[in-house]
């Protein structure tokens, strides 16, 4: 296990423009194996890889334990790399405006 130290932490000002879906067709296109080949050598259907290579759709835990199976590249970096995107690229759809606590601007 690792341990993060958060009091050293760095402050990222840039928006992640990385996601799994981009790690995963660098590595396809690196290796030459096409969305059929690759989506059958980890069972699943190449309308769901297009799908998360597209990034209409994100890979859940098991899709990610298969792509580390299969390619060695770690699940926690892929689940890690989409989370940081999905997180940085959320529209805030919820309407909802939530006040923050007075503690927690202190």
């Amino acid at each position: 296990m690792f341990k993060v130290d958060f009091d050293q932490s760095v402050t990222m000002d840039k928006v992640p423009s990385t996601s799994a879906a981009d790690a995963l067709q660098d590595l396809m296109t690196m290796h030459h194996v096409t969305q059929a080949d690759f989506a059958q050598h980890i069972a699943i259907s190449q309308k769901q890889l297009s799908f998360i290579l597209n990034r209409k759709a994100y890979m859940s835990i098991t899709v990610a334990k298969r792509i580390e199976q299969a390619t060695g590249v770690s699940a926690r970096l892929l689940a890690q790399l989409d989370f940081n995107y999905r997180l940085a690229h959320e529209d805030g759809g919820d309407s909802i405006l939530v006040t923050p606590f007075d503690w927690a601007n202190a």
